[in-house]
């Protein structure tokens, strides 16, 4: 994977809220070890999803009914879109793709339950992200991390994982407690004791 001999990674990231208004892709340049990153933004968009996209999302998205071939289609289709998004971010970042080291997308969540309930004799919790990794990475060429909500609550999490984690390098301090508040489409709160190793921060969902 690129690097330069000072450690500098360059990567992007991208993510589409439960407001469904469009996907958001970071350029970023990271430099220092994993538990003392620095990350620096290099370049930022937003690409409003069009009308039809968007119609065709919505529905799923809402919690109404949906046949397996409307969900695979808008999984291949959001795929598309956010490799678009990549790309669109590198080109404002003056980046070339092959320099990233790797692209992180969160997805679009069409579904997600946090806490347990009966399923066929069984307690689940479950969470569906869209926008297929695979065809990213065909068409940037980099390598794509995704899958993070599912991979949190196979881990016993309620599938934000990244937020704490960010919370916690940005807001962490020695001798002061301090507790972050995410406003999202659903909200979620890291309490960051003073002091804090990684082990010790949490974050969990307070809802709507």
């Amino acid at each position: 994977m690129p690097k330069s001999a000072a450690g500098r990674r360059l990567a992007v990231g991208l993510i589409s809220g439960t407001s469904m208004d469009g996907i958001d892709a970071a350029l970023v340049e990271i430099r220092g070890s994993p538990d003392q990153p620095r990350v620096r933004l290099l370049a930022f968009v937003t690409r409003p999803y069009r009308s039809a996209a968007r119609k065709a999302i919505a529905p799923v998205a809402s919690g109404g009914p949906a046949s397996a071939s409307a969900i695979s289609q808008l999984n291949f289709l959001l795929g598309e879109l956010f490799a678009e998004a990549a790309l669109a971010v590198c080109k404002r970042g003056r980046v070339s793709p092959q320099r990233l080291t790797v692209i992180g997308s969160h997805g679009q969540t069409i579904y997600h339950q946090g806490t347990r309930s009966r399923e066929a004799g069984r307690e689940i919790a479950s969470t569906l992200q869209i926008a297929e990794p695979a065809l990213i990475a065909a068409r940037t060429g980099v390598p794509v991390v995704a899958d993070f909500r599912t991979a949190d609550m196979a881990a016993g999490g309620q599938g934000a994982p990244l937020v704490p984690m960010v919370d916690y390098l940005l807001l962490r301090d020695e001798l002061e407690g301090r507790v972050a508040l995410n406003i999202g489409g659903i909200a979620n709160v890291t309490p960051i004791p003073a002091g804090a190793k990684p082990d010790h921060v949490f974050g969990f969902d307070t809802g709507p």
